[in-house]
């Protein structure tokens, strides 16, 4: 089978292999007995199959990175719309609230009657990592010649749903749109055009939205201001309220950077992951402190080499893929001082094998003997 063959997959199944040994060993020689990371490690095998299966279907339809880059996109247009369906029909919110397991009180600020709410594996912290993701995709794929009302209205609906899923998604478009701005490949005069228009159209269409709601739904509009708009842009209302940029959620993970840990327990490990009521050791969401805590600085080296193996940025076959790609895998590390992200990270791990297969093989053009198993 083409798919076990490929260099990338048997690198892959080689670390994770190895985390595996490390997840299990390290608890041992602690003598914590607490396997809660082995276990994750080990369903990330089970998400592994599930991708491989994926991933030969798509070798077997010869679809080309591109349209698997587009396609992804379009997953997040169709999320935003379900979100905002959903948002504004409030028994449909609570079934899927219910479905989901999730629990609005849970949530660190004034988000609880926003998130949660998308027909996702993971509602929060996850979803809004790849929405990230998926804008600066689409500044890749769309962004590269002079756009139009529908391009735009495609990156407003990614925007836009970051609001239901959080706010870690503006990092990503961040990233994107200054990687944008720096990308050699597309000229200075198309870059001043396109966001021109996209003044222009943005302009327009709240003004458009505006007049529609406040004439028709203002309860809608009444919605927006109060719950929607807060949380989005939490960090400016606080500011214009008590003249400092910061949200619930941001001096909760500053609470967590000054948590009292060891030097030692960092370098070398402690064996625990989590705590015995399931919450996490310490109770540190960042990805770099929760793993140094349980298996030391090498362990988490093999977690970002692990990572790279993924997503291996500088071996993709052309120039402008490897740019983005940079990018996208500078705003996993960035997220990694917030969440946990790198590697073991769910959607992080699909998606980022998913981008290495189709830039490495799903491009005739470029597809090198190199990747590919003797």
């Amino acid at each position: 089978m083409h798919v076990l063959n490929c260099v990338l997959i048997r690198n892959v199944i080689k670390i994770w292999a190895l985390l595996s040994i490390i997840a299990l060993l390290y608890p041992l020689c602690c003598l914590t007995f607490d396997f809660s990371f082995a276990t994750l490690v080990f369903t990330q095998g089970i998400h592994l199959i599930s991708a491989i299966s994926v991933l030969a279907w798509l070798s077997i339809k010869s679809i080309p990175y591109s349209e698997v880059e587009k396609g992804f996109i379009s997953i997040f247009i169709l999320q935003t719309i379900i979100q905002i369906v959903v948002y504004l029909t409030p028994s449909l919110g609570n079934a899927i609230l219910e479905y989901n397991h999730y629990d609005p009180d849970s949530v660190v600020g004034i988000g609880s009657g926003v998130r949660g709410k998308a027909l996702s594996a993971a509602t929060t912290y996850h979803l809004t990592m790849a929405y990230g993701i998926a804008f600066i995709l689409y500044l890749k794929n769309y962004f590269n010649k002079c756009v139009n009302f529908s391009i735009i209205t495609m990156g407003l609906l990614l925007f836009i749903g970051i609001f239901f899923a959080g706010r870690t998604g503006f990092v990503g478009c961040g990233i994107g749109i200054i990687g944008w701005l720096f990308d050699k490949s597309v000229s200075r005069k198309i870059t001043l055009k396109n966001i021109s228009k996209l003044f222009l159209y943005t302009i327009f269409i709240i003004g458009v939205l505006f007049i529609v709601l406040s004439s028709f739904f203002p309860e809608v509009l009444d919605s927006i201001n109060k719950q929607i708009l807060p949380y989005a842009f939490e960090f400016l209302y606080s500011l214009d309220n008590n003249g400092q940029l910061e949200t619930a959620s941001t001096n909760r993970l500053k609470e967590m950077w000054s948590t009292n840990i060891t030097f030692f327990d960092l370098i070398v490990g402690t064996g625990h992951y989590t705590n015995s009521d399931g919450s996490f050791y310490m109770h540190v969401d960042p990805g770099i402190l929760r793993h140094m805590l349980f298996m030391g600085v090498i362990g988490y080296l093999i977690l970002v080499i692990y990572q790279y193996v993924l997503f291996p940025i500088f071996q993709f076959p052309q120039k402008r893929i490897r740019y983005y790609a940079i990018l996208i895998f500078t705003f996993l590390i960035l997220m990694e001082f917030k969440c946990i992200n790198l590697g073991v990270n769910k959607f992080a791990f699909s998606i980022t094998l998913l981008l290495s297969y189709s830039y490495l093989y799903l491009n005739s053009s470029t597809i090198s003997s190199k990747y590919l198993k003797q």
